[in-house]
């Protein structure tokens, strides 16, 4: 059976500590931010997206901070803000009647939206999805179908994956979401919930050992429990750099 990279970056990924997929997902989005800060910067058909994406999500905007991004960064901001303020020129309040239902549904509800201004707002508004997550999900649905196609049969993963720290919640929903073999469902789940049952083993030990009557006991592998306990509920939160 030929293997795809997708397949060994996979593989590769389950003898690493934390959820591999997010692992993956960092080491690419860096990796892409790497290209497009040092590489791609005048990429017109790039700059037009990121224009119509206003920029970038918060996480990845802030992925750019890096060193020898200041140029790069500024010529990208520069094209970003100048569209923002065309949208601002084209900008104009609304004003309704004063007894028009709107108003008066307005003034009922202070959340409501103002429709004086919601036309001016879409315009702020993102138009596109952030490029980096577009490509960062195409990423992920590739090591998806890697993951699930390889997990059973001969050389697959699921060894690699039981003896691993498993996938966090939100990676576990979304290949689970993607399973249409009852096997594969089976061990999947199976894997991961022993996975998941140690560490809320580490973690009830953790607590007992908080315990004063308890607290001369030295600390193991539960001392970190809490954090693990983070990484698998939210998604790891991998430091540039980190191997």
């Amino acid at each position: 059976m030929s293997r795809t990279k997708s397949y060994y970056d996979v593989r590769d990924a389950l003898t690493l500590p934390g959820c591999p997929l997010c692992r993956l997902r960092a080491g690419f989005t860096e990796q892409y931010l790497d290209r497009l800060i040092y590489e791609n910067v005048n990429d017109p058909g790039l700059r037009r997206k990121i224009r119509q994406a206003r920029g970038f999500c918060k996480e990845h905007a802030w992925g750019l901070a890096r060193r020898g991004a200041a140029l790069g960064v500024s010529i990208i901001m520069h094209d970003v803000l100048k569209e923002v303020l065309r949208a601002m020129d084209e900008g104009r309040f609304q004003a309704l009647p004063t007894l028009s239902l709107t108003r008066v549904q307005e003034a009922l509800d202070s959340k409501e939206p103002r429709s004086a201004t919601t036309k001016f707002v879409s315009k702020l508004n993102p138009q596109a999805t952030c490029p980096v997550c577009v490509r960062a999900r195409e990423m992920e649905e590739a090591y998806y179908s890697a993951f699930l196609d390889n997990l059973l049969g001969e050389e697959g993963l699921l060894a690699l994956y039981s003896a691993s720290d498993g996938l966090c919640l939100p990676h576990f929903r979304q290949v689970l979401k993607r399973v249409d073999r009852e096997a594969t469902f089976r061990e999947l789940v199976s894997a991961q919930r022993a996975i998941w049952t140690k560490l809320d083993e580490q973690l009830s030990e953790a607590i007992r050992k908080s315990d004063y009557r308890f607290s001369s006991e030295p600390l193991g592998e539960e001392g970190k429990a809490w954090l693990r306990a983070l990484a698998v509920i939210a998604g790891e939160r991998l430091e540039r750099g980190k191997k």
